[in-house]
């Protein structure tokens, strides 16, 4: 199992099991008693400037040195994780209201954009702490929008249609906060992950993608919906392949696909991968 299962799953997958989604802002503790978050908050991303910078300038030694400290202070923080589209309409039906659609702070850091209104916004915004959101104007300028658990998975599949990896926040070290809906050009759990080998800001998926080439035709439906280089065309079979080492799981190129022709398959299923998260 992944770290956070083993932290916060209870013998399950941890962003199916229901305490997640009973915000810790909502319970009362004994005085002097602190909250499951581990580690520095202020600390997390600290250190990559001075990476990047040593990259730039050839010192990679430097550079690594600095992404395995980070490495090592990001496995006591909490994490965000893969979750294809049909984990998350479950997760929808069955346990995460009350669900708030509202901006992408990944795409104002990257482009300084904000998105203010519901034809815009492509994030979304899960649990109880959705009701105090007003108390942290800087995040949510651009304002929120609650949603019915009906149109909480509309918008999922919206945005899945676009080619969006649905990612699982999970914040405070006790608690799911939201669902991002994100792409490799403005995602930075994505970028940091597969840009700097910054593995433990963004956990791979439950799940690889895996083709099944009897129904597969080659018609390329599939390309360019990979935000993490795993899927790539073969020309020795005329088919698209999936390189599982790689794979994360999202399951956006499965849900391009018209022939039911790639398959979402437990990655524990396989000895190989069952530690490669």
């Amino acid at each position: 199992m992944c770290r956070m299962c083993d932290w916060l799953g209870d013998g399950t997958v941890w962003y199916k099991n229901p305490k997640n989604y009973a915000n810790r802002m909502y319970k009362l503790r004994e005085p002097g008693a602190q909250g499951g978050f581990r580690g520095d908050p202020q600390n997390v991303g600290a250190g990559l400037p001075e990476a990047i910078q040593a990259k730039a300038n050839g010192d990679l030694e430097a550079f690594h040195s600095i992404i395995k400290g980070m490495n090592e202070r990001h496995a006591t923080q909490p994490g965000t994780q893969v979750v294809p589209l049909r984990d998350c309409i479950e997760l929808v039906m069955d346990m995460g209201t009350p669900f708030v659609a509202m901006h992408c702070i990944c795409r104002k850091t990257a482009r300084g954009e904000e998105e203010t209104n519901i034809n815009e916004y492509s994030c979304l915004g899960v649990g109880t702490g959705m009701f105090k959101w007003e108390r942290w104007p800087e995040r949510y300028r651009g304002g929120v929008e609650f949603l019915s658990p009906k149109q909480t998975a509309e918008f999922l599949e919206y945005w899945d249609k676009r080619g969006m990896v649905h990612i699982a926040m999970q914040e405070g070290g006790d608690f799911i906060g939201g669902i991002c809906n994100c792409d490799y050009p403005d995602c930075v759990p994505i970028r940091q992950r597969v840009d700097y080998g910054l593995n433990y800001q963004l956990t791979k998926g439950e799940y690889i993608c895996e083709p099944d080439y009897e129904k597969c035709n080659g018609c390329g439906e599939c390309l360019g919906r990979c935000q993490f280089n795993a899927l790539k065309y073969e020309s020795t079979i005329d088919k698209p392949n999936i390189d599982p080492m790689v794979c994360f799981g999202c399951g956006v190129c499965m849900t391009a696909c018209n022939r039911g022709a790639i398959r979402l398959v437990p990655r524990r299923q396989y000895p190989v991968l069952a530690n490669v998260w």
